[in-house]
């Protein structure tokens, strides 16, 4: 595993940890308790993020195995 693999790892950890421990659950209270509107945004960043991650790691992989 290259140094920019494992720093993208982290990032990508620290990213995780901050929108499912933070960001989803306070847009989804926010959503039960205020007059705001369903969090599309934080819903499709819950789903889309493991799967951007997964592409860019084995990008990056594919990238070092040249």
């Amino acid at each position: 595993m290259s140094t920019s693999e494992k720093k993208w790892r982290k990032v990508y950890i620290g990213l995780m940890i901050f929108i499912y421990a933070v960001y989803v659950p306070v847009s989804v209270v926010e959503w039960l308790f205020s007059e705001g509107g369903v969090p599309f945004t934080a819903v499709l960043i819950a789903i889309l993020l493991p799967i951007m991650r997964k592409n860019h790691l084995t990008q990056l992989e594919n990238e070092r195995k040249k």
